[in-house]
């Protein structure tokens, strides 16, 4: 109930009933949003507006939202009762305590510096304190509340506590919640850089005193719990501070703890192979490209000499995917590596991109040592040591496919005998690096969806300008894709299963019509374009996305079966350069309307135009392509792909040699 008496900033309460309705709206939320989601799916089949779903779903947002602040405020109703810091109104129709209407965030901060005595408690198994901090929800503490309560603990006592609690998923999660909270520099309630200073003193105190890992547990094996727990993004500035003195301390102790990874704490106390740096890069990617960046570009000081001055060492990136490279493969294989890497070269910048390549050429160099040539065939010389860093390879793909008009740059300047690059690797660096990161499947779709993307958009360009040198479009694009072929052909040769159902994908991939992917994918992209730079790069990944939400598409309707399946992955790419290069007449109208007059594939107006590709039947898809043919030559085209694709594919098995000058035989078309 509301009433004016009370004054503007007030209301009244009945315990019992407003934490009925607590409880009510926080059931109601959820249930609403299933309900939007079911309605969704069964408008969305029927092909009717699904915007009463949407209706419905912003009302279950709007439920979920007005649940949090209700908790919020019936912890706060009961703990003014309890303490008496309030007036209690009695009234014919009950009692009611006044309750303040708005959280201030003085009342946060009260609330959070009284949290501390019940946590010690607690962790001293006290159930009273225990069944206090079950009224705390984790997603609902303010940044208010996490500056008190981190202020009253202090950086030590914080990362002491984790360990009483190491079974309670729901006080780590409000610690960890806390500490992200009050560590972001751009909120109000940040807790300052002098106490990220003494999170990293306190990470590096072992706890009880005086033991070193193994023994005991490290302050920042209790933070990695805390991050991990915590379900909310850590700041840029936190990862780069904090982050930073967690791999630095890792590489002080990994000698000292005989080939295995410092656990977190349900490693440390539950036997259990973990690796604390796991949650840090895990909180790096979801932190953004600013923290993921802060954290693999930093380099600690090494120590100085009689006769030099402090130098530097080692990146973070370099430490973490070549000294680490046997550690990652005793738990996760790299997966969280790669989500900060893929994150931190996410963009066209001048530092993403030196960061994919860098990457990418240390994992290279392993490659070198990893693989061998025998007996005319790539081999391996030791798989668990390939294999240590396999969760990272769909990762690698992804940064690859976010630089893939780099990588075309880079392997066109070398062809040419360039010298040097502009990036740390080559092309025979690069064909390594995809003869690792094509053992995965996906990571090899990734790179082909990539490669497909560019050779569309170069494609349109040629066609759009009216190139004459659409021919050399043709040649450089067919001639990476038998680079990126032949590397997939290579990394598991002899496995025949696995490079049937990479035929069968790519057949698939020509039969749902790819290449005609005509829904302007193009888009924006004029004879004012760039022929190169970041808004093209960018545009290759816009492109890229396209064509995925094509194939989703297509793949829920039935392929087109006047398309005939490729008998191997050169025809299949050569066949997809086809439909490209034709739905780029069609998109930029690259044709006299008066030439398709009585056209079976034209439209039957005064000025007709060519039917969509999906509404055409056999003999319309015949007469189309015949007539695309006599137009740019499609037969003359197909055949300079087909013979670029296999000079990429013979160039690339002359960089895969032995000690002896030996190199791989050619796989051919497969």
């Amino acid at each position: 109930m509301a009433d004016n008496w009370l004054g503007p900033d007030t209301c009244g309460v009945k315990l019992a009933q407003f934490e009925q309705m607590t409880q009510d709206m926080t059931k109601a939320g959820p249930r609403l949003a299933e309900m939007a989601d079911q309605l969704w799916q069964a408008l969305n089949g029927a092909g009717v507006s699904t915007t009463p779903a949407q209706e419905i779903q912003r009302i279950a947002a709007w439920a979920q939202e007005a649940a949090a602040d209700l908790r919020r405020r019936n912890t706060l109703a009961h703990d003014l009762d309890r303490q008496k810091l309030t007036f209690s109104v009695c009234r014919p129709d009950g009692n009611f305590i006044t309750l303040p209407d708005r959280y201030t965030d003085q009342v946060a901060y009260a609330e959070g510096r009284r949290l501390p005595p019940l946590l010690h408690r607690a962790a001293k198994n006290d159930p009273k304190a225990l069944q206090g901090l079950r009224r705390y929800e984790p997603n609902d503490i303010t940044p208010a509340f996490a500056r008190a309560l981190l202020e009253a603990l202090g950086a030590e006592d914080l990362l002491k506590l984790p360990a009483a609690f190491r079974n309670d998923q729901n006080i780590l999660a409000l610690l960890g919640r806390s500490l992200a909270l009050a560590t972001n520099p751009h909120r109000h309630a940040y807790a300052g850089d002098t106490f990220l200073i003494e999170l990293t003193e306190a990470g590096r105190t072992t706890f009880p005193p005086g033991t070193k890992p193994p023994y005991g547990y490290a302050g920042y094996q209790s933070l990695s719990t805390l991050m991990a727990a915590a379900d909310t993004r850590f700041s840029a500035r936190f990862i780069k501070v904090v982050g930073g003195d967690m791999t630095e301390y890792d590489r002080v102790v990994r000698k000292a703890l005989l080939g295995s990874p410092l656990p977190d704490l349900a490693g440390r106390f539950n036997h259990r192979k973990t690796d604390f740096l796991i949650p840090l890069l895990n909180a790096a990617a979801a932190s953004g490209r600013e923290g993921a960046q802060a954290l693999l570009n930093h380099a600690p000081m090494g120590p100085p000499t009689v006769d030099t001055p402090p130098r530097m060492r080692l990146s973070n990136l370099e430490y973490l995917l070549r000294d680490r490279r046997d550690l990652w493969g005793q738990t996760d294989r790299g997966a969280a590596l790669g989500k900060t890497l893929q994150t931190a070269a996410a963009g066209q910048d001048e530092v993403s991109e030196r960061l994919a390549f860098t990457a990418g050429k240390i994992l290279a160099d392993d490659a070198k040592d990893l693989f061998a040539v025998k007996d005319g065939h790539v081999s391996i010389k030791d798989q668990e040591k390939l294999d240590a860093l396999s969760a990272l390879r769909p990762s690698m793909a992804q940064v690859l496919a976010t630089h893939i008009e780099k990588v075309n740059d880079v392997y066109q300047s070398f062809r040419y005998n360039s010298p040097s690059g502009s990036t740390p690797m080559n092309d025979v660096d690069l064909d390594y690096l995809l003869l690792d990161i094509a053992r995965d499947a996906n990571a090899f779709d990734i790179l082909l969806k990539a490669q497909i993307a560019h050779a569309k958009l170069s494609i349109d360009r040629s066609v759009t300008r009216n190139s004459r040198h659409l021919e050399s479009t043709i040649v450089r694009e067919g001639w990476m894709f038998g680079h990126l072929l032949e590397a997939r052909n290579q990394s598991v040769w002899g496995e025949n299963a696995r490079l049937a159902a990479d035929l069968q994908q790519i057949q698939g991939y020509v039969s749902l019509g790819l290449g005609f992917a005509s829904d302007k994918v193009e888009q924006g992209i004029s004879t004012r374009a760039p022929a190169a730079g970041q808004a093209y790069r960018i545009t290759v990944s816009q492109v890229m996305n396209t064509l995925t939400a094509w194939l989703a598409r297509r793949m829920a309707e039935k392929p087109n079966d006047a398309i005939l399946a490729p008998k191997s992955n050169t025809e299949a790419v050569e066949k997809l350069i086809n439909q490209m290069i034709a739905t780029s007449l069609i998109t930029h109208h690259r044709y006299n309307p008066k030439d398709l007059r009585g056209q079976p594939f034209a439209t039957s107006e005064e000025d007709p135009k060519i039917r969509s590709l999906e509404s055409m039947d056999g003999r319309q898809f015949e007469a189309f392509l015949a007539w695309a043919n006599d137009r740019v030559g499609l037969s003359k085209l197909g055949h300079i792909a087909k013979g670029s694709i296999r000079e990429g594919m013979e160039e690339v098995t002359g960089h895969y040699k032995n000690s002896a000058g030996q190199n791989v035989l050619p796989t051919g078309q497969r």
